[in-house]
């Protein structure tokens, strides 16, 4: 069992989960403090005490930034959240969401869900965080839809409209799927599983209706159903109503900032009227200050879109010559770098044109060999200055290539260039034109190396280490 409470309870257990129990109104200071915490790489922050029906907890499946020094991964809350443990490499993260595995749901299917149906209760009252004029807004959850017989779940960012209205900004391939004006629910509060399956459903170019299947093949999530709608058995919130397409786009612009998933598809607004509202006992509904840097939708987004180019890269030549591939959340979707073997020279040319075909999102690569540490950005940045040349390394091409859809430059739809950079040894080179790798080992003497063993041994540090969780700086 995976569900958000779960998880929160893992988190609490591993002092990566802060309570605030003074009062924090959620008009406005809500938001304002989990901005804060996220920027500075703090722990979960739960509001314990709000004016609202909900407790908004934000930062539940986002991570430290890698330039600062922290003991934890960006991507660790979520493989924690995906029940495969916090010591979980990224390769064999990104390997697992890449395998797009489905797994049939009817044995999955509970009784009724966990939240019930409340009276007397509107969209105002849940207290969901605000933006700067006070409006509710809405940036973790699902809609759930169902068309023939088979039910999806997609991402949602919008707002409350009216005391019974959310306007939400949804795929556009949703809306095409099934009947613009059909019977829906909208979950909060639901497993990482959900999420990243509702992803990888909408937001990859070829369209996976089956996101339940997705779901349960990443992990255990029990389901009930809603009229014929499957929905998370777990989820804290359900509002049930129906479906109404908005026709105008400037009704869309006023809900900025986007989330990162609407950089990965065609949008559309819709209405949703509630006929009812279900709600769990204090219910817990995640959030994230859209907009910020390191929010929870852009990891999640980044994993998403770095497991779809792993999968396609890797069957590409028939062969499985990229170690790994990272849009890693510092660039904020616009940046790709992958380590991967040179087979022959001129491959690097391929592989990063292979990967601007297969995503509009970034307008930069760069290119590593397959020795790189993908837990290690800072070592990928420095070989892209260190061992790529200006002159030689770094290719621009031709003006012509259309816009990406990530970087905040060049937002007004025009060509220009995209650039890789090859930050790898020539695999033509013999070995000895090619530089060691430094490390502590090869930068000191014997005598040195040995006088640094016995001091660390003398002050204790291995117990330390111990202490803190730390087991790789020996190593």
């Amino acid at each position: 069992m995976t569900a958000l409470r779960r998880h929160l309870e893992r988190l609490r257990e591993t002092d990566d989960l802060v309570s605030v129990t003074e009062h924090v109104h959620w008009d406005g200071a809500v938001a304002e403090v989990a901005s804060e915490a996220i920027r500075h790489n703090c722990p979960v922050t739960l509001f314990e005490n709000t004016s609202g029906a909900v407790r908004p907890v934000s930062g539940v499946y986002g991570g430290a930034d890698q330039f600062a020094s922290a003991d934890q991964q960006p991507w660790q809350r979520i493989t924690q959240a995906l029940d495969l443990g916090a010591e979980r490499s990224y390769i064999e993260l990104i390997e697992r969401l890449a395998r797009w595995q489905s797994s049939a749901v009817d044995d999955r299917v509970t009784d009724k869900p966990a939240a019930t149906v409340r009276e007397g209760i509107d969209m105002y009252s849940l207290g969901l965080p605000t933006d700067g004029n006070g409006t509710p807004l809405v940036s973790m959850g699902l809609l759930v839809v169902e068309a023939n017989g088979v039910t999806t779940w997609a991402p949602i960012r919008g707002r409350v409209q009216r005391s019974r209205t959310l306007r939400l900004a949804v795929p556009e391939a949703v809306t095409k799927w099934c009947s613009p004006s059909a019977d829906v629910s909208v979950v909060f509060g639901v497993s990482a599983a959900a999420l990243i399956a509702a992803l990888q459903g909408w937001t990859q170019g070829q369209t996976t209706p089956t996101v339940p299947e997705l779901a349960a093949g990443l992990t255990d999530v029990p389901v009930t159903t809603i009229d014929s709608r499957i929905v998370p058995t777990d989820a804290e919130v359900r509002i049930d109503g129906r479906m109404s397409p908005v026709e105008s786009e400037a009704v869309i612009d006023e809900t900025k900032p986007k989330a990162a998933w609407e950089l990965a598809c065609e949008t559309t607004t819709v209405d949703v009227d509630a006929e009812a509202i279900a709600l769990r006992e204090e219910p817990i509904v995640p959030f994230t200050p859209l907009g910020e840097p390191l929010t929870d939708d852009l990891h999640l987004m980044c994993l998403v879109e770095t497991a779809k180019l792993f999968r396609r890269v890797n069957n590409y030549w028939g062969v499985s010559p990229v170690e790994w591939i990272q849009l890693p959340v510092e660039g904020q979707l616009g940046f790709c770098i992958v380590s991967s073997e040179i087979l022959y020279a001129g491959f690097e040319w391929q592989l990063a044109n292979t990967l601007f075909s297969f995503s509009d999102l970034f307008d930069k690569v760069l290119i590593l060999d397959e020795q790189a540490d993908p837990s290690n950005l800072a070592r990928a940045i420095d070989d892209m200055w260190v061992k790529a040349h200006p002159a030689n390394d770094w290719i621009f091409s031709e003006p012509n290539a259309s816009s990406a859809t990530a970087p905040l430059y060049r937002s007004d739809g025009s060509n220009g260039s995209r650039l890789y950079i090859n930050a790898t040894w020539d695999p033509r080179w013999d070995e000895e034109y090619i530089a060691p790798r430094v490390n502590f080992e090869t930068s000191f003497s014997e005598n040195v190396l040995e006088s640094v063993a016995d001091r660390w041994e003398e002050l204790g540090l291995d117990a330390l280490l111990d202490e803190r969780g730390v087991s790789d700086v020996r190593e």
